[in-house]
């Protein structure tokens, strides 16, 4: 079974997944991302520094190194989404979802007819040996909610389109903002809408995640209930890594 399949099977589960931000233009730098337990790399277009002209090239060279990808655009448009799609994308994330809508163009732009609107073409957007009902089946969307609106109109998207969605991400910093605790992301307001999206998504048996600086936040929010721990960046992990190299160079005495 391919990674692809092992992070839809473990989405459709509720089990423990584990991604990254790729923030670096090298596509090297993937090489060393190709990790069992890394269940998949995130491109970031709505903040990140690269546009999808720098990613599409990325999108290629992990689909040859079997590590699925997700791609964060940058708003609810046919053209941003079906184009990710057609560079090799295995599935999108949606900043800032609040209505049916939002969610209906998502679908409509992700597949093709008759579950969307998708136009066929684009050398990038099969995997190799796949099928139109595999293709259909396979690429993954994950809602982004990051505002009490959001979570108000949580229920009604997955009364309407729960069988299109694999999953729930919150992301905490455009939450506290919009709770009037901007940057608190620990503060009462904010926790009560992740709690109310967590509760959620737990009656409707859908894997929920939420975006963690560091691994001891992923840990906090993985004991709470969070199945989708999407973690910094492979710029933190590195600085991590060299850190704990420091330290213990600096017990050799």
């Amino acid at each position: 079974m391919d990674h692809l399949m092992q992070l839809k099977n473990k989405l459709a589960k509720n089990e423990k997944v584990f991604g990254i931000t790729a923030t670096l233009r090298e596509s090297a730098v993937l090489a060393h991302l190709q990790r069992e337990g890394l269940d998949f790399v995130l491109f970031d277009l709505e903040h990140g520094p690269s546009g999808l002209e720098q990613v599409g090239g990325l999108l290629q060279t992990a689909r040859s190194l079997d590590i699925p990808t997700i791609v964060r655009v940058q708003d609810a448009l046919y053209h941003l989404i079906a184009k990710t799609i057609d560079l090799g994308a295995d599935g999108i994330m949606l900043p800032r979802t609040e209505t049916l809508e939002q969610v209906e163009t998502a679908i409509g732009a992700l597949r093709f007819a008759p579950l969307g609107r998708k136009g066929c073409g684009g050398s990038h957007q099969f995997r190799p040996g796949e099928s139109f009902d595999q293709f259909q089946a396979n690429r993954l969307l994950i809602l982004q909610i990051e505002s009490p609106r959001g979570v108000a109109i949580l229920p009604d998207i997955l009364a309407r389109y729960r069988n299109q969605i694999a999953g729930i991400v919150i992301g905490p910093y455009d939450l506290s903002v919009q709770v009037g605790t901007p940057l608190e992301i620990n503060s009462a307001p904010a926790i009560g809408q992740i709690q109310k999206t967590m509760a959620v998504c737990r009656e409707s048996g859908l894997s929920c995640g939420i975006y963690c600086d560091n691994l001891a936040v992923a840990e906090r929010w993985h004991a709470a209930g969070m199945n989708i721990l999407w973690v910094a960046s492979e710029l933190d992990l590195l600085d991590l890594g060299i850190d704990q190299a420091l330290e213990r160079v600096g017990r050799f005495g």
